[in-house]
């Protein structure tokens, strides 16, 4: 009779069995039963008085680590027996049903934690949309809550009697003052001069610090962020640049009371953040009524795509405003994408004639080219 071997006990079993049929070993001779009979005997016997012991290990397959089990069979020093013991339908069943238990549940703890993310993501995006919408409106926190006007760095030209004020924003005034104080000679006699700082203004402490040599900026994705884009600290920014703008108002507010003047005999000079900040300021009506022209080197507009949303929400303003924009070519922090995207959004704006230039071999920094620059221009908005 062949010899028969449960399938079970062969799967991921690389080996052989070597034996013989001990039924047909037994009834091939009388002699054989007898020594079957006397050996089954004897092991009776080693049995029942404890003396015939064999060590065994059980390995429940499902459970226990079945490459173990083959790795201690195949051990020829040690003489434990190894047993497999495979789960029975019943085990199979529960194990199934526990399984798809807690497959149900860990879908349902992943729906309901989805559904959360989404109602607080919902919340954040209604909040952000709220505190966007108020920005640069009277109801904004800026609005209702200033925080005193930009300390003035420098004075020039005439600052007794001026018939009309150029006011400088900029990003350094200890360099940029340097190079300022070579402009009154070439102004007319009537015009007065001053420099106010944003950087030194409390406000201003975090957008000073912001890198305009990150790779975002470099690129130009920063720039092209919009409202659904915006982090918090975009928010925080933008309610910066209107801090610092209703702060630079009122810088100019206490001097033109002072001179008797109106604001459409102010013009504004800038550079870069700065001169973002100026920007923001007139196309977003901080001023009281529209100002003179403006000349923007290298302007750093936070976020155009906002700028020109908050644009379409403003009624246009009946006087026009000219902006001059002059860019170096060799500036990195303001790409060629932010330059044609804010080029398009002041092209859209009411009321607005804005006149770009770029200067060879200019960098972002506003020096000696930059003043010879401004004084070309200076003549076609103030007259000499």
């Amino acid at each position: 009779q062949p010899i028969e071997v449960s399938p079970p006990l062969l799967a991921a079993w690389g080996g052989k069995i070597n034996g013989f049929n001990i039924a047909r070993w037994v009834h091939s001779s009388s002699a054989n039963i007898k020594k079957l009979m006397a050996v089954m005997e004897n092991i009776t016997k080693l049995v029942r008085s404890n003396k015939f012991v064999c060590d065994t290990v059980l390995y429940k397959v499902g459970e226990d680590a079945v490459s173990d089990a083959f790795s201690r069979a195949a051990d020829p020093a040690d003489s434990t027996q190894v047993v497999l013991i495979f789960p029975t339908l019943q085990e199979e069943k529960q194990t199934s049903d526990e399984e798809a238990r807690k497959e149900k549940q860990r879908l349902a703890l992943a729906a309901e934690q989805e559904a959360a993310r989404r109602k607080e993501e919902e919340e954040r995006d209604k909040l952000k949309n709220e505190w966007l919408n108020l920005l640069f409106s009277e109801q904004s926190v800026a609005a209702m809550s200033p925080e005193g006007p930009l300390p003035v760095t420098y004075e020039g030209g005439n600052m007794n009697s001026p018939k009309q004020l150029l006011v400088y924003i900029g990003d350094n005034p200890k360099t940029d003052n340097v190079v300022l104080k070579e402009l009154p000679a070439s102004l007319d006699s009537g015009i007065g001069l001053l420099s106010a700082s944003w950087s030194e203004h409390p406000a201003g402490e975090a957008f000073a610090e912001f890198n305009l040599k990150a790779p975002e900026v470099v690129d130009g994705s920063w720039y092209l962020r919009d409202r659904i884009a915006f982090e918090n600290s975009d928010l925080d920014m933008l309610h910066d640049v209107e801090l610092l703008g209703r702060s630079l108002v009122e810088t100019l507010e206490s001097r033109l009371n002072e001179f008797g003047l109106n604001w459409g005999q102010v013009s504004i000079v800038g550079f870069g953040k700065g001169a973002g900040v100026a920007l923001y300021a007139a196309l977003l009506k901080l001023f009281p009524s529209q100002i003179g022209p403006m000349i923007l080197f290298s302007p750093v507009v936070a976020f155009p795509n906002f700028l020109a949303e908050r644009i379409q929400a403003l009624k246009g303003s009946p006087a026009t405003l000219k902006v001059f924009l002059i860019w170096g070519n060799r500036s990195r922090c303001t790409p060629g994408t932010f330059r044609q995207l804010l080029a398009q959004v002041l092209r859209k704006a009411p009321n607005v004639h804005c006149t770009p230039d770029t200067v060879p071999d200019a960098d972002f920094v506003f020096d000696s080219k930059s003043l010879a620059v401004l004084t070309q221009i200076l003549p076609l908005c103030l007259g000499k």
